[in-house]
Order: structure tokens, then sequence, then C-alpha cells
């Protein structure tokens, strides 16, 4: 990525072969937020993965946590399209499903019940998401507008440091997700660039969803 045309053609021509093909882009903070984020939510896919959740309930999670990178995107500046490419759900795929993904890995491990010292010891690798998480957070809660709702626009993002942080466990965060308040999927971005985002609630009457979601998580430890 290069805000010049002619320097990232230069760079595409100089990589690109008949087995390595190069794209370009001129939004430099899209692709930077791509990069990073994608890791942490690989971590979470992880976790997913190690509690036994199943398929469906990683491909949620990390089509909501495509959903925060395209948040963040916006609130700076950069373009939410920009993460519907290979810069962000091409190289989040990858991580996230990849085996050989090291931010996957550490997530499987903590679902399965390590301790994130053990893992971390054992490790001849690094999870680049686990440092990252952390400087999310801090950069979310200090350099964004004191009204951004984080619970309700960074969740994915803000759980996984949390169970890092040793605050809460993979289980208890991935209840804590399903127990959001229910909302439209997609947010609204006005249709403008620079319009306000909108969240529209769903009523939700329901009173015993708390105990469904426990439940529910039960047995698919005790499946697993």
């Amino acid at each position: 990525a290069s805000h010049s045309d002619a320097f990232a053609n230069q760079v595409a021509e100089l990589f690109g072969t008949e087995v390595f093909r190069v794209f370009t882009s001129k939004d430099v903070v899209g692709v930077e937020i791509g990069g990073a984020v994608k890791n942490v939510i690989a971590i979470a896919a992880g976790m997913a993965e190690g509690l036994g959740l199943g398929t469906n309930a990683m491909a949620g999670l990390v089509t909501r946590g495509c959903l925060e990178m395209q948040t963040l995107a916006r609130a700076l500046g950069a373009s939410p399209n920009t993460l519907m490419g290979l810069s962000g759900v091409g190289d989040t795929f990858g991580t996230c499903f990849g085996p050989l993904s090291r931010n996957r890995n550490l997530g499987i491990r903590l679902g399965q019940g390590e301790s994130l010292e053990v893992i971390l010891a054992s490790s001849t690798e690094v999870a680049e998401g686990y440092a990252t998480a952390f400087s999310l957070i801090q950069f979310l809660e200090t350099k964004l507008p004191r009204s951004y709702r984080m619970d309700l626009k960074f969740p994915i993002l803000f759980g996984v440091a949390q169970v890092l942080q040793g605050k809460t466990t993979p289980r208890d965060g991935m209840q804590e997700l399903m127990l959001m308040p229910i909302r439209t999927e997609m947010f609204d971005w006005g249709g403008k660039p620079n319009a306000r985002t909108v969240f529209p609630k769903v009523p939700n009457t329901s009173t015993t969803k708390t105990k469904q979601v426990a439940e529910y998580l039960s047995r698919r430890r005790d499946a697993a």
C-alpha cells in the first residue's frame, strides 16, 4: 500500500511473478489495520475451536470480527471497503482457519484450558496477536472519542484482551458475546462518507437467555 500509485506499481512489478500475484492499494491505514487486527481475531477463532463450538460458531465469530475491523477503519479515516479485500478478510481467513497460524493455535490451546504462561513458555514462535490485543485496546481507549461505545462496537477485540489479561476465561468470554443486546447484523453507515454510525436496537423480550446460553455451552463442553 502506498499513497503513490507510481511507487506502488514499481513495487508490484518488482515482486510480482507468474506464481505470486501482487495487488496495490492507496489506503495505507486500512491495510495496516487489516494486518494488525486479523491476528487478534484469529486468537478468538482459535478459542472457539478449542472450546469445540464448531465451524458455524467460528465462521460467525470471524465474520463479526471483520465487521469490528471495518468499524475501526472507518473511525480512523480508512475505507471499510479495503477490509473486504485481500488485506482484510483475505488475510483474516488465512490466519483464522490455517493450521499453521500461530495466533489461531494460541487461541486453541487457551480454549482447551492451558494457561497463557505455559503456552508462551512452550512456544518457539511469536503469536503477534498477543501483544497486538493490548495495543489495540490502549489505542481504542485513548485515541477514539469518549462517546464511542466500545462494548458494542469492539466486543471481540476487548473480549480477547480480557482473556489474555486473565480477567475472564475463553468460555465465559464466549458467553458474554452471546448475551450482548440483540441488534441488526450490519451497521448503518448512512450512505455518506462521514455519516454517523447507527446501531438500531431490536427489542429483546427473552428472560431466559442467560440460562439458555449457559446450557448450550455446557452441552458443547460435555460433548467434547
